[in-house]
């Protein structure tokens, strides 16, 4: 317990710590809770014996007693009882500070190695609010005693003249000026000898005296200087220390709720606690409103000046109300404590401080930056704020690459932006939303935010066109990687463009439910699509229309069993696309009505006919692309009929294509795998899905990929790397909403059942029943499965079901590799055996003619029954 913490802070942060809730702590020491709660809340002081029993219980030590009983009681009051406790031997000017310091142990503990360590100049960096003043303080209290001068707080705010920081750090040294010498040269002379350390604080509006800290420094063998500001000050031996907002809880998850346990872990959420506590001491944050506090904590950026003041309002407002007004105007101009610089008493004032000190130009930057939600890339800066004619509407003025890229210099130097990595490694340019909130309101001064926003959506428009020119691969790789980062971005700007422009907006929807469908939720894209197409102007027979009613038909027919209204989208996208001559969109469109006869009616001649009108049109247009992409679904149903001779030419055609123009086409990688699968060269299947996965980008396919590799290493035994890959592949399902998801339970169920444990397998062939009509690839092996399990309990009539229920299944998809049909035929010997020939070639016919999926079902529901009858653990 520092000089700086009164009894009743440092009890709750101890008792926290702990883990102890009020009532814990009160039923140890033998108290009432209503009376630790009031100790706590500074509204009564415990007798002597009870403020011994509560520090005994957090941990004291018995020597520390006599100085906390002694603050306790408030024998003297708290300043003086605080004195007691240790008064300082080195001179100082150091503030007493009446609230505890929350979540910064690590950084005091870091900065005093690093002056320990010989750094004679740290500044501390960061955004207006995120608590250096407080930070720098409470390092110079845990480092007074080192130094043999003491520390000295140096007030740099109130002042904008460089020409007076020297005389400002005399006064504050209690320096008496005197005779003709300069006040830098008298501070000189005096600091030669001290081994002292100066905090100085608010230096950003300063700056141009930086020379004099460095002068200070170089004569002054035993100075050591702590700056504070929101820039650096650029000299030589200068060592600079971000000031990071305060820690923060994730997110959790789908409806997932957080505890006060698990949010009050993070030094935002425990300030929040504080705070609101010292205004209604009854307040607590409870497993009811943790998830308002913590979304609030999210919001404020975890800036312990936003948090304050934000927290100072539960005495009016709940957290849920408290949330529900946080934005613009009402954030910004909240009041704060009276005992802070007048720029800290609000948001606005400690932002618009910043702001002030900024150019005219870095101004402009500064506002045009803030319409971009979640940050911006360095291009997308230029885009916007440059004079490119072909983006509408123009600017007052523009700003050139060099200005932007300057500007942003200087906003990072000034704390008012800050540099992130986006997902793939590009660098990002990102507001704090509590400072973008302040441009906000600048946008709307300059009468400029119509135009702002409309060029905003030009921008992330032409972004898109960009890399749907640079693709090089089958899957639009580029798109993609360009909307993981700039997701937010791409919503706004269709929010604009749903009120103000359809067209565009059908082409930003295009691009979006294409992200969507490989990279989830599927369900939005879904939602997406139904509002977009009933836009007035939306169903004009245009381009962009086509664009999104061939995504809409691919992500319906990926994500869903909803073939019909697949198959309507792409049919109208056809149908335009003939309208208007555009090829390239006849051909996406037949491209996708071959899937739909492929994957959902296996009618293999239309889907046949489909691939190969669209394979003339790409070779029309010289697309290397859709050519690749054409000839490996040619290959499929190649594969599919039979023709496996056929299938691995065009395979390999489509590489050579592929390879020839530098492009990708990882379905062909992945068709090979099922040539060498048929054959029972499980290595080289492995071998070539693996690097399938290497290069593919879209998250649906590689959770088929995966899913695939993990039944070839259940066939391998390679039981480990098969969880690895099926836990990924589901994983990858679920973060999609697809509900192919249903059925990832199955090729799991065969790997369970490969390691003996037949109880689990069952269990997992019944999770998988609801998924079991979505796809067609774990049908055989789980069919198989199923009957050696079957075997296993000597139910060999039910054996004899599913293997007719396989051979139906095969005989129209060729779908069972030589080593499956070794299986099977197996299986099938086995059961004959058991039977007999007449009731075996009886119900295998039973099992050829019914559902698939009704042999299974009745399947599962007998292997239950066994269980049922003797209910001890099953395995092998």
């Amino acid at each position: 317990m520092g000089q700086t913490m009164i009894f009743n802070q440092w009890l709750k942060q101890r008792r926290k710590a702990l883990g102890l809730t009020q009532k814990d702590l009160a039923q140890q020491v033998g108290c009432a809770e209503v009376t630790l709660r009031k100790i706590e809340a500074g509204d009564s002081h415990p007798s002597a014996t009870l403020a011994a029993s509560l520090a005994r219980a957090v941990g004291a030590a018995d020597t520390d007693l006599p100085a906390i009983v002694g603050v306790a009681v408030g024998a003297g009051g708290a300043q003086s009882s605080a004195s007691h406790w240790r008064m300082p031997s080195r001179p100082h000017n150091l503030p007493l500070q009446l609230t505890p310091l929350l979540g910064r142990d690590h950084d005091i503990a870091a900065l005093r190695k690093r002056l320990r360590a010989g750094e004679r100049l740290i500044t501390l960096l960061g955004p207006p609010g995120v608590g250096k003043t407080r930070l720098a303080q409470a390092l110079a209290e845990e480092v007074l005693e080192e130094f043999e001068d003491g520390a000295f707080f140096v007030r740099l705010g109130p002042i904008s003249d460089p020409d007076l920081v020297a005389a400002t750090i005399a006064q504050a040294l209690g320096l008496q000026m005197s005779g003709s010498n300069s006040a830098a040269l008298q501070l000189r002379a005096y600091l030669e000898e001290k081994h002292l350390l100066l905090v100085l604080d608010n230096f950003e509006q300063i700056i141009e005296a930086a020379p004099l800290v460095d002068d200070l420094l170089r004569r002054c063998a035993w100075l050591h200087v702590l700056v504070t500001s929101r820039q650096p000050l650029r000299v030589r031996g200068e060592r600079q220390a971000p000031v990071r907002p305060l820690a923060l809880p994730a997110e959790l998850p789908g409806a997932s709720q957080p505890t006060a346990s698990d949010v009050l872990r993070y030094s935002a959420v425990a300030l929040f606690e504080e705070r609101a506590g010292m205004v209604q001491p009854d307040f607590a944050v409870t497993d009811g409103n943790a998830a308002a506090v913590a979304e609030l904590c999210r919001r404020l950026d975890g800036l312990p000046l936003a948090i304050e003041l934000v927290a100072a309002r539960v005495r009016l407002l709940s957290p849920a109300e408290l949330l529900a007004r946080l934005h613009g105007p009402w954030l910004l101009s909240m009041d704060g404590l009276r005992d802070v610089s007048p720029r800290q008493k609000t948001l606005r004032s400690a932002i618009g401080w910043s702001y002030g000190l900024l150019t005219p130009t870095e101004q402009t930057l500064f506002t045009r930056l803030a319409v971009f939600v979640g940050g911006c890339t360095l291009a997308a800066a230029e885009l916007l704020c440059g004079a490119d004619a072909a983006l509408s509407p123009s600017l007052p003025f523009s700003l050139s690459p060099p200005q932007v890229l300057d500007g942003i210099a200087s906003l990072l130097d000034k704390s008012l932006l800050r540099r992130e990595t986006g997902l793939h490694g590009e660098p990002r340019y990102v507001m704090l939303e509590t400072v973008r909130e302040f441009g906000l309101e600048r946008v709307a001064l300059s009468g400029q935010e119509a135009a702002l926003r409309a060029r905003h959506t030009s921008c992330f428009l032409r972004l898109i066109e960009h890399a749907e020119q640079a693709e090089l691969n089958i899957f639009p790789v580029q798109l993609r990687r360009v909307i993981d980062d700039e997701i937010h971005n791409m919503r706004a700007a269709l929010a604009w463009a749903t009120e103000y422009n359809a067209q565009v907006a059908l082409l930003l929807t295009a691009a979006l439910v294409n992200w969507l469908c490989g990279r989830g939720p599927q369900m939005e894209g879904r939602l997406l699509i139904e509002s977009i197409l009933a836009l007035p102007g939306a169903s004009a027979h245009t381009i962009p229309r086509v664009r999104v009613l061939n995504e809409a038909g691919l992500l319906l027919l990926a994500a869903t069993n909803e073939t019909d209204r697949s198959q309507a989208f792409e049919e109208e996208s056809l149908a335009i696309s003939q309208e208007l001559g555009y090829r390239k969109g006849e051909a996406k469109a037949l491209l996708g009505l071959g899937r739909i006869a492929q994957l959902d009616w296996c009618d293999l001649i239309e889907a046949q006919h489909c691939f190969e009108k669209a394979l003339v049109i790409y070779r029309e247009l010289d697309d290397l692309r859709g050519i690749s992409h054409a000839t490996v679904f040619l290959g499929q149903i190649a594969a599919e009929r039979a023709d496996l001779s056929q299938a691995r030419a065009l395979a390999e055609e489509c590489l050579t294509i592929a390879r020839q123009a530098g492009i990708e086409n990882p379905y062909a990688l992945v068709l090979l795998a099922e040539f060498a699968r048929n054959h029972g060269d499980l290595e080289r299947t492995r071998w070539l899905l693996e690097q399938a996965v290497a290069d593919l980008d879209a998250y649906g396919s590689i959770a088929d990929v995966l899913e695939g590799l993990g039944s070839v290493a259940t066939r391998q035994g390679d039981f480990a790397a098969a969880h690895a890959f099926l836990d990924e592949s589901l994983s990858l399902w679920k973060k999609l909403g697809n509900e192919r998801a249903l059925a990832a339970s199955l090729p799991m169920a065969v790997l369970v059942q490969a390691e003996g444990n037949y109880r689990g397998a069952i269990g997992l062939y019944r999770a998988g029943l609801p998924g079991i009509k979505l796809y067609r690839n774990p049908k055989c092996p789980c069919g198989l499965g199923l009957a050696e399990l079957a075997t296993v309990f000597d139910q060999h009539e039910v054996a004899a079901r599913l293997l007719g229920a396989i051979h139906s299944v095969d005989e129209a998809l060729h779908h069972l590799a030589r080593y499956e049909r070794d299986d099977y035929n197996r299986l099938a010997g086995v059961a004959r055996a058991s039977l007999g020939a007449a009731p075996f070639d009886a119900a295998w016919t039973q099992g050829r003619t019914s559902p698939f999926e009704a042999v299974i079902e009745e399947a599962v529901s007998t292997l239950e029954g066994v269980l049922r009858v003797d209910d001890q653990p099953l395995s092998a």
